[in-house]
């Protein structure tokens, strides 16, 4: 009973964090300006006048369409992106020694994964809308609404005479742990798609004679959905958040203090 009521203090801590990330998501995407890029190239032509290039910046909100004459290629579904995510995870068994309190030692098999791989790798693209087109640097993005392209288990995992293969990607693999028994490999990537209408929330600025959108701001968020979908799952997240860890903490609390009376 103690350690149940730890848990779920630990867990209602953990919703409570994920409750204030969501609020402050919600905060950043409704304090960012609606803008074209059009609008702001106007705007940094007339700051430019009066204090020189480079010095305009704002947070806001665009929304058009990504176009990159070279997009990247990803790795195991191979499908034409601007950023991909790749994991490779091996998922094995293994046989352990366990000792009871009696002394006697059983033999048990238990189940465990080992990432193999994780990459990941973005392009800068240019964001258009009507009428103009900003420079979009993708370093630094928190990204929502990704496209998931490979999530499979193979139990052969592609892998013989030492090398892992799927897709474009392939890896030489030595010795895995002695006494493990490989099940199978898990393929998993999420890509933002090479042409795709997005909404970009971050600090645009002139800096480099351009106008440009990224990191630098309180947020820089890049979704493939709508500004009012983000800020509605942002919102319920946090309701949702703030509901569970109000009964985690109670029941968490109301069990520790029973476990240790108990005890």
């Amino acid at each position: 009973m103690l350690v149940i009521g730890i848990i779920l203090i630990v867990a209602a801590v953990g919703l409570g964090v994920a409750h204030v990330m969501a609020r402050r998501k919600t905060g950043y995407l409704l304090a960012a300006s609606d803008q074209t890029a059009g609008a702001l190239a106007d705007i940094a032509r007339r700051v430019a006048g009066e204090i020189g290039g480079g010095g305009f910046q704002e947070f806001v909100t665009l929304t058009g369409h990504a176009r990159c004459d070279q997009p990247l290629m990803s790795p195991l579904g191979e499908r034409p992106c601007l950023y991909y995510r790749a994991t490779v995870t091996r998922q094995y068994e293994e046989e352990y020694e366990e000792r009871d309190s009696q002394g006697n030692v059983r033999r048990r098999t238990r189940r465990g994964s080992e990432t193999m791989s994780s990459q990941s790798e973005h392009v800068d693209f240019l964001l258009v809308d009507d009428p103009g087109d900003i420079d979009v640097r993708l370093h630094g993005a928190d990204f929502d609404g990704l496209v998931k392209t490979v999530d499979r288990f193979d139990p052969q995992g592609g892998f013989g005479g030492g090398t892992l293969s799927y897709g474009r990607f392939s890896m030489q693999v030595g010795g895995m742990g002695r006494g493990r028994r490989t099940l199978g490999f898990q393929y998993t990537e999420h890509i933002l798609p090479a042409a795709v209408d997005l909404t970009v929330v971050g600090q645009a600025t002139d800096r480099g004679g351009r106008m440009q959108i990224g990191a630098g701001g309180p947020a820089w968020i890049v979704s493939t959905k709508s500004k009012a979908e983000m800020i509605g799952a942002a919102k319920q997240t946090a309701s949702l958040t703030a509901a569970l860890s109000g009964v985690c903490a109670l029941a968490g609390v109301g069990l520790t203090i029973a476990g240790a009376l108990q005890g």
